[in-house]
């Protein structure tokens, strides 16, 4: 993904996105980014199509990790 980070006074930081991260599209200086990225599908982001759950939806993000005590 393409991001340009400025600070301008008080430290104020600014990201704006400079391409899309779906398909590469290099935005315009002051093109509205949201406008483009409402035009993508779910599945542009690897997301499961609008309406359908995927059948392992409720499974563990992470394996159960065990704790040693000392």
């Amino acid at each position: 993904m393409s991001l340009r980070v400025r600070t301008y006074e008080r430290s104020k930081r600014v990201h704006v996105l400079t391409a899309c991260p779906f398909c590469g599209y290099e935005f315009a200086r002051n093109e509205r980014r949201h406008k483009h990225l409402s035009d993508h599908d779910p599945e542009d982001a690897g997301l499961a199509p609008l309406g359908e759950i995927p059948a392992d939806h409720d499974a563990p993000l992470f394996q159960e990790v065990s704790v040693r005590a000392d």
